[in-house]
């Protein structure tokens, strides 16, 4: 009876701190730009249905084009996953050259677009995570996703899968197998290092492991590899879940007052509690130089 117990609270214990983790996609692909949108597009999907998970699409209209890139778009509701807002002109808030109005104008012209499609839920993903550069941007921009009914689309993770899908796409293109083998290793290592330190700097900040939403796109390298990343995130020892679960959580209702705005609301809410030593959030090739040569890559 003793050895019962002490294994029930064990599990207990062990499922109650499981480190969860839902996906979620940017931008979208367009096919007449790109002549795999549509099975990348497709083979996402497959991949998540596999594994069956529920994830949610924030496109950007200028990411995907006219009707076909629409209907891509479409399908994502058509299988059970929500479409979200990610704006219009995919335009930088933190930039000089954007007003608040033309940024607002974007976010309305895109609910236009995507809220008649199937699985549309009024969520905003700020592009590149920017949330004005200035106090006036900052709040005019929220108080109008407010007033319009929008809930947070914030990320808990960033992650520079854009980054391994430029190189993913040059191998791809020679048809260097070798390299594209080495490159899902060094992929997944990515993705889980950067889930690990979001995760810590989680409880550091917060006091506890947050239902995490990891930031990917719709692109080549996840079309490849989304399979292995999710069964390597399994193996140590996430627990995957839906995004409309993960949005749950109470992490994204809070917001963080720095200047400039954005990023990870992780990243923010530490910056903003005056953590020092905080990664770049954006970080590319200077920091991704050391993954690369570990699976000796270039």
């Amino acid at each position: 009876m003793k050895i019962w117990l002490c294994l029930t609270l064990f599990l207990i214990t062990t499922l109650g701190h499981a480190k969860q983790l839902a996906l979620s996609f940017d931008d979208g692909v367009n096919p007449d730009l790109n002549v795999q949108a549509t099975p990348i597009n497709q083979r996402i999907l497959e991949q998540l249905h596999q594994h069956q998970l529920k994830s949610i699409i924030y496109p950007s209209v200028i990411k995907i084009g006219d009707y076909a890139g629409l209907q891509l778009v479409a399908e994502w509701g058509k299988q059970g996953h929500q479409i979200a807002n990610h704006s219009e002109l995919h335009l930088n808030l933190n930039k000089d050259s954007t007003s608040s109005q033309q940024y607002i104008d974007g976010i309305r012209r895109a609910e236009h677009v995507f809220q008649p499609l199937q699985g549309w839920v009024a969520r905003y993903r700020y592009p590149f995570l920017k949330e004005g550069d200035t106090r006036e941007k900052r709040d005019t921009v929220v108080e109008y996703l407010k007033q319009h009914g929008y809930q947070s689309g914030a990320v808990s993770i960033d992650a520079s899968d854009w980054f391994y899908n430029q190189k993913y796409l040059s191998y791809q293109k020679y048809n260097q197998t070798v390299q594209l083998e080495k490159l899902k290793q060094a992929y997944i290592h990515h993705l889980l290092d950067r889930a690990d330190y979001y995760d810590q700097l989680a409880a550091d900040t917060i006091g506890y492991s947050p239902k995490h939403v990891l930031l990917l796109h719709v692109n080549a390298i996840n079309a490849a590899f989304l399979d292995d990343v999710i069964t390597a995130f399994k193996q140590h020892g996430w627990q995957l879940i839906d995004s409309e679960k993960a949005y749950t959580d109470p992490l994204y209702q809070r917001t963080s007052m720095v200047l400039p705005a954005g990023e990870s609301i992780v990243w923010s809410l530490a910056k903003q509690q005056g953590h020092i030593k905080l990664r770049y959030p954006a970080e590319d090739s200077p920091y991704e130089q050391d993954n690369l040569k570990r699976f000796d890559l270039p």
